[in-house]
């Protein structure tokens, strides 16, 4: 079923922009009725930074008149706007537990991929499995998604985006082969490669994740440096 929001709803937003993706994964995800525009980055239109965002960030999110700007509130305003969706889990403690565990994915993976990508630190990519390690103890019944649901809930759409790009470049020419090997065969890494995989297969990650965009972003970016 298409949820149609009480007011219209645009998303300005970036194919390769893991932040703007939470927004666009979690309207996607829920099925909600909305406008996709998309903003080069690199080349930013005029008519955006005059009218919509003068910051000239993305996600922005326009509701009826008004604009919501930055990622994570955006994307939970989908979430408390849509609460038919399931998106935020009921029971409060639950709902404290996701949060932790998207903190620490943010704290602890997401900086090898910051580094990786945007400083060239290529030797950091081996070290993955350590901060793997620390994460999982946060990472709650994951069968298949966080606190054993059915679908992805806000903490996960939060930080998928970064799982997404961070598996394409495990994958790639830039990361050490033995090191995709051993996260997708290695037991121990079991139920971290499971959950992320099916984060990856859900609808709101897998209707907007352009794999040859990023990995030429990837190209373009870890070569430039």
């Amino acid at each position: 079923m298409v949820l149609i929001p009480p007011k219209p709803i645009t998303l300005y937003c970036c194919n390769i922009c893991p932040w703007a993706a939470r927004t666009w994964i979690a309207l996607t995800q829920a099925n909600v009725e909305y406008e996709y525009v998309e903003i080069d980055l690199k080349n930013k239109p005029e008519w955006f930074l005059r009218d919509v965002n003068p910051g000239g960030k993305v996600p922005t999110l326009k509701y009826g008149e008004d604009l919501i700007i930055e990622s994570a509130v955006t994307t939970e305003f989908i979430a408390d706007l849509f609460p038919e969706a399931g998106l935020l889990p009921k029971d409060a403690f639950k709902l404290a537990q996701s949060r932790l565990m998207a903190d620490r994915f943010m704290e602890l993976i997401f900086p090898i991929y910051r580094k990786a990508v945007f400083a060239s630190n290529l030797e950091v990519i081996p070290t993955i499995f350590g901060e793997i390690d620390k994460f999982v103890p946060y990472l709650i019944n994951p069968s298949p998604f966080f606190g054993g649901s059915d679908h992805p809930i806000l903490a996960e759409i939060l930080i998928v985006p970064f799982i997404s790009r961070l598996y394409l470049l495990l994958e790639s020419e830039y990361s050490p082969k033995e090191v995709y090997t051993k996260l997708s065969t290695d037991p121990k890494y079991k139920i971290f490669n499971d959950w992320s995989g099916a984060l990856m297969a859900s609808p709101g990650v897998a209707k907007t994740f352009d794999k040859s965009l990023n990995a030429k972003f990837f190209a373009e970016r870890i070569v430039a440096k």
